[in-house]
C-alpha cells in the first residue's frame, strides 16, 4: 500500500471528504493525486495531512505490513459507532476499505459476519433474493475466518437459506448446500424473521402453546404475528377471518417485507377462493404471479 492508499484508507474510515482533509494548505486536485498514487507529498504535506488525520507522520512513511494495528486502533471507534446504530453497510465499507479484501484478524471478521448477515436481511425482506443469498454466503466466510463463537448468525443465516431455498431451487447456497432451518431455531430466537418462521412451523405441527407464546410476546406492529394469525384461521377453516388479518397487513402504513407481502397475496388468493370471491381471488393470483417474478429478478 503505497501512501497515498494510506491517506485515502485513513480519510474514509475518519469519513472525511477530499476537500475537508486538504483543508487550506492543499488543493483538493492535489490530495487526488497523491491518493491515486499519481504525485507524491512532500515531507511538509506528509507532516501536514498527518495532524488532520492525527496520525504520526512516521506512520503514513511506515512500510507495508507495520501499520495494521495501527489502523484497526484509529478506526475502531468509527467501525462501533456504524454498528451500533444499525448502519451495517457503512461499518461494512470501513471494515473493507480500511483492511482490504482477504486481509482481516478475528474482531474484524467477527464484525463483517454480524454487519453483513444484517445487510442480508435488509435484502430479503426487500424482496431481493438473489442478492441476500449472495451476502448470507459473504456472512458465513466471514464468519469461518474467525475463532469466535459465530453461532447465532450461522443459525440465523440457515434459517434464512432454507426459507429461500425452499422458495425457490434458484436460490441456492454456496455455503450451505442443506442448510437447517429447524435445527437452527434455539439460535435464531433473537431474529423477528426466524421467529416467525419457527411460528409456522409450530403451526404446522401442532404446538399450540409455543404457538400462543409467541403470539402472546410478539409486536404485531412487525406484522409477522398477523400473518400467522390468519394462518392459524386458515387452519381452522376460517377462512373469513384470516382475510381480517391479512386486510391489516395490506393496510398497514408501515410498508410489509416484500417476502411476507407475497405469502400474504398467496394466502388471500385461498382465502378468496374459499369465500366463493372468485373476482378477488383472480386478482390476487394475477398479483402472486407478479411478486414472485420481482422477487426472483436477480439484479446485480
Amino acid at each position: 500500500m503505497h501512501i497515498g492508499e494510506k491517506i485515502k484508507a485513513l480519510r474514509t474510515a475518519k469519513m472525511m471528504t477530499q476537500a475537508e482533509l486538504a483543508g487550506d494548505q492543499i488543493t483538493r486536485n492535489m490530495l487526488s493525486r497523491i491518493e491515486h498514487g499519481a504525485a507524491f507529498p512532500s515531507l511538509q504535506t506528509v507532516i501536514y495531512l498527518a495532524a488532520r488525520l492525527n496520525v504520526p507522520a512516521g506512520f503514513l512513511l511506515a512500510e507495508e505490513g507495520d501499520d495494521f494495528l495501527y489502523r484497526k486502533m484509529n478506526s475502531i471507534g468509527n467501525i462501533r459507532h456504524a454498528f451500533s446504530r444499525g448502519d451495517y453497510r457503512s461499518c461494512r465499507d470501513i471494515c473493507e476499505s480500511l483492511f482490504g479484501e482477504g486481509r482481516s484478524d478475528d474482531e474484524i471478521a467477527l464484525i463483517l459476519a454480524g454487519c453483513t448477515k444484517e445487510i442480508g436481511m435488509e435484502e430479503l425482506h426487500a424482496g431481493r433474493l438473489h442478492t441476500a443469498v449472495r451476502d448470507f454466503d459473504a456472512a458465513l466466510r466471514y464468519a469461518a475466518a474467525t475463532v469466535y463463537d459465530t453461532a447465532v448468525i450461522r443459525a440465523e443465516i440457515a434459517v434464512c437459506l432454507a426459507w429461500l431455498r425452499e422458495f425457490s431451487p434458484m436460490l441456492n447456497s454456496d455455503m450451505l448446500d442443506n442448510p437447517d432451518g429447524v435445527g437452527s431455531r434455539a439460535y435464531a430466537s433473537g431474529n423477528a424473521f426466524c421467529r416467525y418462521i419457527a411460528a409456522l412451523s409450530d403451526l404446522a405441527e401442532g404446538r399450540e402453546e409455543l404457538l400462543a407464546l409467541y403470539l402472546t410476546q410478539e409486536d404485531e406492529r412487525v406484522l409477522y404475528p398477523l400473518h400467522v394469525r390468519a394462518r392459524r384461521c386458515m387452519a381452522q377453516s376460517d377462512y373469513a377471518g384470516a382475510l381480517v388479518f391479512m386486510r391489516r397487513i395490506m393496510d398497514a402504513q408501515e410498508v410489509p417485507p416484500q417476502i411476507l407481502l407475497y405469502s400474504t397475496v398467496c394466502d388471500m388468493e385461498v382465502c378468496c377462493r374459499e369465500t366463493d370471491d372468485y373476482r378477488g381471488a383472480y386478482e390476487y393470483a394475477r398479483d402472486k404471479i407478479g411478486l414472485r417474478e420481482r422477487l426472483l429478478e436477480d439484479v446485480q
